[in-house]
């Protein structure tokens, strides 16, 4: 007879966006014990690009040392931001949390 175990777990990530002094700033964290594969927090404008790595306007990774982060680009609706990670070591990047501002009317 063969005994097995099974165990499961669930984390949670979390992405904020935010004004302070004019700028748009986000925040981010997670419960989990590690970190996701070389993820980055990424700003956009104009929509979501196929390749998130690729025209954004600001980025940093992120570090939780980091968090929360003045990206310097002035608070407003539309900047599209996301926590992009590598979907396996050295493998292209996917989106892993999206958002998009919306400035109080």
């Amino acid at each position: 007879m063969v005994n097995s175990q099974s165990t499961k777990a669930t984390f949670s990530w979390y992405l904020t966006a935010f004004q302070r002094e004019g700028n748009l700033w986000l925040e981010w964290s997670t419960d989990a014990p590690f970190r996701a594969q070389k993820d980055k927090i990424e700003v956009y404008s104009g929509g979501w690009p196929s390749n998130p790595d690729s025209d954004s306007r600001k980025w940093t990774w992120a570090d939780p040392d980091n968090s929360p982060w003045n990206s310097g680009l002035p608070w407003g609706s539309d900047w599209y931001c996301a926590r992009i990670a590598q979907s396996a070591p050295d493998g292209p990047y996917v989106y892993v949390q999206q958002i998009i501002t919306k400035a109080d009317e």
